[in-house]
């Protein structure tokens, strides 16, 4: 792993942000921490923990995949009472991947990485349009006059990302229903 890969975000950097920020009220910037750095917080954690779980199973179903041939060929070329082992070791290769495959289908850990570093990207984007006063926030003068549309804004972007969620989950649930409807009246029928 590289140790100089930048850090996308840096909550010590981002607190120093906001305690640095020109706002008259100091529950304002209690908000901002609550709200605008706890999802920063929670949707890079949650991406950084899906992205290391996606490649881990990928990386299984890729190596263990490339083993698969390569046993069953050894298999073949060692004669004799030693034949069995690359036999057994093709099939824990192929379960390998099998399982592997099936819990990143299930889990969907790529869609998460990429859908939570988007979100977590986005709402960071948003802070720094308002610390810099920019973007929408250009027409102010002050963070404590852009703070209201701030607020709104941060607050729009959990509401959607929660709505997508919540979307997702009830489609990857219907998905689930439909195929257990219609795998019941097969057996039926």
């Amino acid at each position: 792993m590289n140790n100089n890969a930048p850090i996308l975000v840096d909550l010590a950097k981002l607190r120093d942000l906001v305690a640095g920020l020109d706002l008259h009220d100091e529950k304002t910037k209690e908000y901002i921490e609550a709200r605008w750095l706890k999802y920063v917080e929670w949707w890079d954690s949650r991406a950084t923990s899906a992205k290391k779980k996606y490649y881990a199973l990928r990386s299984a179903v890729v190596i263990a995949g490339a083993l698969i041939p390569a046993l069953v060929g050894l298999r073949e070329l060692v004669e004799g009472e030693y034949g069995w082992i690359f036999a057994v070791a093709s099939i824990v290769a192929s379960l390998i991947v099998a399982i592997c495959a099936g819990i990143e289908g299930l889990f969907n850990f790529g869609d998460i990485w990429r859908e939570k570093r988007a979100a977590a990207e986005l709402i960071k984007s948003e802070g720094f349009s308002f610390f810099q006063l920019t973007g929408e926030y250009a027409p102010f003068r002050s963070q404590q006059e852009a703070y209201p549309l701030f607020a709104r804004n941060v607050e729009n972007l959990i509401r959607n990302e929660i709505k997508d969620y919540v979307f997702a989950v009830s489609a990857k649930n219907q998905d689930s229903n439909l195929i257990s409807k219609s795998a019941g009246n097969e057996q039926q029928g």
